[in-house]
């Protein structure tokens, strides 16, 4: 038997592998790459995260979100959860806006089967026997409110916009569609206003106020017959005489102010119908015919540091903290170049007919009336001001003050009717009010939205029913620099922002990055307004998210 030559060897084992190397190539491998990807990402986003380093764990989400691969979904749907679970804990989540990165990652992936898990995800939430799910619906439904042509997503919209008893699930998708300023859904979004649900109207207002505010950011505004139809929509509203409630005609006054440009009030179904004509005959608004309306306005409460409540639920809530101590570093006269704006819905100074808009009763700067040579420190003009404000609160309308040190207290104990009796005695004990310790800014501001009928405690002020019906129409918030405790805080530690030992909390809530995403979220459907004061060096990105983000000053 003749033997094989070792060369044939080496010839049968080079075909081999050749052909092992083409089957590999030929071979599809696009899903194990994206299954590679997610993995090595994972372990890249955990690492960020155990370092707390926002901006990687950003920068990894989006390119998870670019992976289009299932476990992805699956994995970012469970941050999601987990950073829920931890905030009903209250820990502070995850920092800054990854929450925000994940929800537009979420919104990447455009497979049936992950849209598909994110729409269940969100609708096997039940919200209505647990209304704190209703948050997590909101990300959910906002991923799927930023995906475009994919019919999945939208029928999930749709379904959660449809729903007749649970105003939860309805806040979480009309909230989602206003972010994400989805104007596909201008229609469905306006029905709302036409449903016969005396729920919405009587009860559940947070309803009305968040379609009144979704449409005001989705509406196109250079679409005539859009705007006609919200506008007749807002008619029908206010015909059925069945709601008169002072923030729904606010945000409603708003929206018709943003969309039309017009500044009459909501409640002036005379004139509105008369812009519908104009609309619809020569489709401009003839100024020369133009019937009066109602200038839209905010109602005659007065002003507290040159800001403008809304409502009749007002809660004060007063920095008090060691630092309040200090010289006051600055004037009337500085105060009163600042740009005076606010939760109004005033038209501009000359509306588009050439007429000027009614004299505002406040115009007056009410801190002229502080006795400025006795006030000396920021405490000082914190207690004149609050002194004043309350003296002059009395009405139809309800108050309570937040103070916040290092610990938080609601020293009204709870709403007070602003009595003639009642203002009085407690503009006299403001001006009792002490400085001491230290900083706990975020305990202030979500105490303020705790209050309610039921008390001044609350587990999930965001969405507990005593808090959504009963609770803040306006905070008028006070500090005047940086948090530095917060109520989960047990010893101190080094700042991060001056590396000082031991001059800050170790609590989840002592940066503004982490402080306002946490208020905000927690005011998500409520729509309390939220207007901020600072006196001195504060945190002016935290002021400057809080005000913005909620209509406030």
């Amino acid at each position: 038997m003749q033997r094989t030559k070792p060369h044939r060897w080496t010839l049968i084992a080079i075909c081999l592998l050749a052909a092992t190397i083409v089957g590999l190539t030929l071979a599809p491998v696009s899903t194990v790459r994206a299954d590679d990807d997610f993995k090595s990402l994972k372990k890249e986003y955990e690492s960020a995260k155990s370092d707390e380093s926002r901006t990687a764990m950003g920068r990894i989400i989006e390119k998870m979100g670019a992976t289009n691969e299932k476990d992805a979904a699956k994995y970012l749907l469970g941050e999601l959860a987990d950073d829920q679970k931890q905030r009903k804990r209250g820990k502070a989540g995850l920092p800054g806006d990854v929450r925000d990165k994940i929800v537009a990652a979420l919104a990447k992936f455009t497979d049936e089967e992950s849209v598909g898990l994110i729409g269940e995800a969100a609708l096997d939430l039940k919200s209505d026997k647990d209304p704190t799910l209703a948050l997590d619906q909101f990300d959910f439904f906002k991923a799927l409110a930023t995906m475009k042509d994919v019919s999945a997503a939208d029928e999930t919209l749709r379904e959660a916009l449809a729903d007749e008893k649970n105003p939860f699930i309805k806040c979480a998708a009309l909230e989602a569609i206003r972010q994400a300023e989805a104007s596909r859904f201008t229609k469905d979004v306006t029905a709302i206003l036409l449903e016969d649900n005396k729920d919405w109207a009587q009860k559940w207002l947070i309803v009305p106020i968040n379609t009144l505010a979704c449409l005001e950011d989705i509406v196109d505004t250079g679409d005539k017959e859009q705007k006609i139809a919200v506008v007749e929509a807002v008619i029908a509203w206010e015909e059925r005489k069945i709601c008169l409630d002072e923030r729904v005609r606010f945000f409603g006054s708003k929206m018709l102010n943003a969309i039309t440009g017009e500044a009459a009030d909501m409640a002036s179904v005379y004139y509105w119908k008369w812009w519908v004509a104009q609309m619809k005959a020569v489709g401009a608004v003839d100024n020369s015919s133009k019937p009066e309306g109602k200038r839209s306005k905010t109602a005659a409460v007065p002003p507290v540091f040159d800001t403008a409540p809304v409502g009749k639920r007002f809660v004060f809530v007063i920095d008090t903290s060691d630092s309040m101590k200090m010289p006051l570093k600055i004037t009337l006269e500085e105060i009163e170049k600042r740009k005076k704006s606010g939760p109004v819905t005033k038209g501009p100074k000359n509306s588009k007919d050439g007429e000027e808009d009614e004299k505002d009763p406040d115009a007056d700067n009410p801190l002229r009336q502080l006795p400025w040579k006795e006030i000396d420190t920021k405490i000082a003009l914190a207690r004149e001001e609050l002194s004043r404000a309350i003296r002059t609160f009395a009405g139809d309308r309800k108050f309570a003050i937040v103070t916040y040190s290092t610990e938080v207290n609601v020293i009204t104990d709870g709403w007070i009717d602003a009595t003639s009796g009642n203002c009085e005695k407690w503009a006299d004990k403001a001006k009792e009010l002490e400085p001491d310790a230290m900083t706990n800014i975020h305990g202030g501001l979500l105490r303020a939205l705790k209050i309610s009928d039921r008390g001044t405690d609350s587990d999930s002020p965001a969405v507990d029913p005593n808090t959504v019906l009963t609770g803040a129409d306006t905070i008028v918030f006070l500090t005047d620099g940086w948090a530095s405790w917060d109520d989960q805080s047990t010893t101190r530690v080094k700042d991060k922002r001056n590396n000082v030992d031991g001059s800050v909390g170790d609590g989840p809530f002592i940066y503004g990055e982490n402080i306002w995403p946490d208020i905000l979220r927690q005011n998500l459907f409520r729509k309390v307004i939220i207007s901020t004061v600072g006196i001195g060096n504060h945190d002016k990105e935290l002021l400057k998210n809080l005000a913005k983000k909620t209509g406030g000053t």
